[in-house]
């Protein structure tokens, strides 16, 4: 007996039925059981709460100091950007020290705490070049992909996470 035109199978077909059924289930996948919304919010926000409340204590300590606008001379400037560093250190050495809820919190936080240590290099390095340089302009360490810097990514995770007080605070 000879089989009808058009019904044979052909390894064409089998791979091509193999490619239709491995994109139904990645679709299945990415509609109704992957996790939904942003990679970087935090599954406990008890972690990012009690971090909000330490970085409004450090806003409120860093009240006192002069916004880089406001100072005469690079050199001034520059002892008033340590005196904020040394606070924002201090804050981020007082977050490192938060038990984080789960173990992918503690690596979003750990990363975000690592940017946070990048940006705070990046302020001493400003500072000292005040002191040498003179007037100049701050420099912010970029992403290895070249896409943005530190301190946007740094942000962004704040904000995904509702600690807008953990924003940078805009004193440079």
């Amino acid at each position: 007996m000879t089989e009808p035109a058009g019904s044979r199978i052909t390894p064409g077909r089998v791979f091509l039925s193999l490619l239709v059924l491995a994109m139904g289930c990645m679709w299945f996948y990415a509609f109704f059981l992957a996790r939904s919304g942003n990679p970087d919010r935090l599954d406990d926000m008890s972690w990012a709460e009690t971090a909000e409340i330490r970085c409004i204590e450090m806003l409120d300590d860093m009240d006192g100091l002069r916004l880089a606008s406001e100072v005469a001379t690079p050199t001034e400037r520059a002892a008033d950007l340590d005196e904020a560093t040394v606070l924002m250190a201090a804050m981020v050495t007082d977050l490192r020290l938060i038990k984080p809820g789960t173990h992918d919190d503690g690596v979003l936080i750990g990363a975000w705490l690592g940017d946070w240590n990048t940006y705070l290099a990046d302020r001493r390095a400003h500072a000292e070049r005040l002191r040498t340089e003179g007037d100049v302009r701050p420099l912010m360490s970029a992403l290895p992909s070249g896409t943005g810097s530190v301190q946007e990514r740094m942000n962004g995770f704040a904000r995904v996470n509702d600690m807008d007080s953990c924003l940078d605070p805009g004193d440079l």
